[in-house]
């Protein structure tokens, strides 16, 4: 058991042995003048985008961002909610005490009890005018009538005169029977004028009824009118003392109240606290105008963090048509989804993306520079006198253009696939010995761990 639990040990000795002498060159006659390999981080070269960028600094602006103030005077009776709180919208932000508007509803509703009763009354003297104008036109109808019957009896009498004046003129009645006959007929001649009369006088009778029904119903529709203008001044009192409770119009984060506090007056358009919706921000950035030909609308914006990453992109919406004289700048706005990174008037680092390109980027650790020149080391493998594959570095000149994201940009020098060193710069020179540090490390693990189970 002892034996089999040991026997794999003098191999694993054998070979870090074996790569111990490659690193230092221990026991080997041919690299005993050789330098000692350097272990460096290596990373292999990438296609990535080049950004044409610059930067400015903007200021953030709320797209909504409205003032809360009251629209009825008023005092403060309770104040629902504190700086810095998230609301909706219908939200209460603060509720008054309207005593002014208490009393104008008041009075509103006791003006519409007066009109209402007054409606009452018109509507009582109408009746009894439309009682009149019915009786009236009785009375019309009666004397109609009446004057009817008494024309048919004129109309007889004129008939038994016509008659008697015959008969008598014959000889056949006396003189007697005509007297009666005559006076007969005058008789019902002056009751029929009499009926005349009466007639006209009920029908002047009914013509005035009319009108006093006509002025009953006018009043009547005037207090209607009356009321519907007491109510409407009742209504719009009362919505203003609904307006005592003061609601969030939109979503946002509530600002600061200016000292205002339970008890205190407020006037109608006084400012209590102003309501910031955040999500989304746009960003006023002056650009000088040497870039004039390079603006336009939807270029690619990237506000900066403190680790110089951006930290969210908009784009470009709005380009002012005129130069700011002072500045000699031109006025352009982006908008963000904020995500409440940001806060309404915060001065904002940004970057303004004016192209983007594939190309390399290498870590700025990666450079070295001599007289002026930057360089880059790349790893090749080499075959040694022995036999042995081995690396080593060379020097390799490079163009830089602008740093991004803590990486240079390269022009040219280097190429996707080489691999490059990017720690121990300082300590290389071209041609030096290198080792893959994350491969020394690794088998230096698996060593440690090998021994620390035996």
């Amino acid at each position: 058991m002892i034996e089999s639990r040991y026997s794999g040990l003098p191999r694993m000795i054998m070979c870090v042995g074996l790569f111990a002498i490659t690193l230092g060159g221990c026991g080997s006659s041919d690299q005993v003048n050789q330098p000692q390999a350097i272990a460096v981080k290596l990373s292999t070269v990438e296609s990535d985008t080049l950004v044409d960028s610059s930067e400015f600094i903007g200021t953030s602006t709320a797209r909504d961002r409205v003032s809360l103030a009251p629209r009825i005077d008023g005092r403060i009776l309770e104040i629902f909610v504190r700086q810095g709180d998230r609301v909706r919208r219908g939200d209460k932000i603060v509720r008054l005490e309207p005593t002014r508007d208490r009393e104008n509803v008041n009075a509103a509703s006791q003006s519409v009890n007066v009109e209402r009763a007054r409606l009452g009354q018109a509507v009582a003297e109408l009746r009894t005018a439309q009682a009149n104008r019915a009786a009236a036109a009785a009375q019309v109808k009666s004397a109609k009538a009446d004057l009817q019957t008494i024309e048919a009896e004129v109309e007889l009498a004129q008939i038994n005169l016509d008659r008697t004046k015959k008969l008598v003129k014959d000889g056949v009645l006396p003189q007697q029977n005509l007297d009666d006959s005559t006076r007969d007929l005058k008789t019902n001649i002056a009751q029929r004028n009499s009926r005349r009369e009466s007639l006209n006088a009920a029908i002047e009778s009914q013509q005035a009824a009319d009108q006093q029904v006509d002025q009953a119903q006018a009043n009547v529709d005037s207090q209607k009118a009356a009321i519907a203008r007491s109510k409407a001044e009742l209504r719009a009192v009362g919505q203003n003392l609904e307006f005592n409770t003061i609601r969030a119009p939109i979503d946002g984060v509530i600002g600061s109240f200016d000292s205002k506090k339970v008890g205190d007056y407020v006037s109608v358009g006084e400012q209590l606290t102003t309501l910031t919706n955040n999500q989304t921000l746009e960003l006023n950035i002056n650009i000088p105008i040497e870039n004039r030909d390079q603006i336009k609308r939807g270029l690619a914006v990237e506000t900066i963090g403190n680790n110089e990453r951006h930290i969210v992109r908009g784009q470009i919406n709005y380009i002012a048509p005129l130069v700011q004289q002072n500045a000699q700048s031109i006025l352009t706005k982006a908008t963000f989804p904020n995500q409440r990174r940001l806060r309404d008037r915060e001065y904002v680092r940004v970057r303004v993306i004016w192209n983007e390109r594939p190309g390399i980027l290498i870590p700025t650790t990666a450079i070295s520079t001599l007289g002026g020149q930057s360089f880059v080391y790349i790893a090749q493998e080499q075959s040694t006198q022995s036999g042995e594959r081995s690396m080593m570095v060379r020097q390799q000149p490079v163009k830089l253009g602008r740093i991004q994201d803590q990486a240079y940009q390269i022009l040219s020098g280097i190429k996707v696939g080489d691999r490059i060193a990017t720690s121990n710069i300082l300590s290389l020179k071209d041609n030096t010995p290198i080792t893959d540090a994350e491969t020394v490390g690794r088998l230096e693990s698996k060593i440690q761990k090998t021994q620390g189970t035996h």
